[in-house]
């Protein structure tokens, strides 16, 4: 099973730059400068590890990390920093991040960081019992989440499962199991506008308006 890291970076060099480390490992990155994006792939379990920077405009590292754990017990989180102070390491600890990393970022402290956490990724995937119990594949999860993401709208069970080339049964497991977790929605409707029974689509949700998170942010930065 791939990788899957996350990074948050205000600047797009950082990006690029661990894009490409990534690259050299076989490691699937997903890279943003948009914290609501980010947040929104740890809703959907779209990453293993999720690297933060501490030092960005909009939202900082600090608060990112304090969402990220909110969403998600298992994640791994690694923040990005250039300060190596006790008290900062302390206020991160607090929020939720696993580790730390510093900048500038070289290669082979960027690999054997991943390397290292990506057994503690096994092990907290290991105590997920539930899905283990239900049979619900992430690899499997994470490819249902990417073709519906390609759709330009919500798609059936059908187009679903010849998107990822699944059973008709699996792929509807799959996408009730993701709308019962809210991680995907559910409209009926009839195809083409033609007289049947309605059929079932399911879409990945719009981005909501974070507005909490901004209020909360602006006290904290106040």
């Amino acid at each position: 099973m791939p990788l899957h890291i996350g990074a948050i970076d205000d600047d797009r060099s950082i990006l690029y730059t661990l894009e490409a480390m990534a690259s050299t490992e076989g490691w699937r990155m997903l890279a943003t400068s948009e914290p609501e994006e980010c947040l929104r792939w740890v809703k959907l379990d779209e990453v293993d590890i999720l690297l933060v920077d501490y030092h960005m405009p909009v939202m900082n590292g600090l608060h990112i990390i304090r969402k990220a754990r909110e969403l998600s017990s298992k994640l791994v989180l690694i923040a990005l920093t250039v300060e190596d102070g006790g008290e900062l390491a302390s206020h991160l600890t607090l929020a939720g991040a696993d580790d730390f990393i510093s900048k500038p970022i070289r290669l082979a402290d960027f690999t054997a960081r991943i390397r290292l956490h990506e057994k503690l990724c096994a092990h907290r995937e290991l105590l997920n019992w539930e899905e283990r119990k239900k049979g619900v594949s992430k690899d499997t999860m994470r490819k249902v989440l990417e073709k519906l993401k390609e759709f330009p709208s919500p798609g059936d069970c059908d187009e679903v499962a010849a998107a990822c080339g699944l059973a008709y049964v699996t792929a509807h497991r799959y996408l009730e199991y993701l709308a019962d977790r809210g991680l995907i929605v559910r409209s009926a409707g009839v195809q083409d506008g033609r007289p049947g029974r309605p059929k079932t689509y399911y879409a990945i949700p719009g981005p909501s308006e974070p507005a909490e998170e901004k209020k909360e942010e602006k006290e904290e930065n106040d």
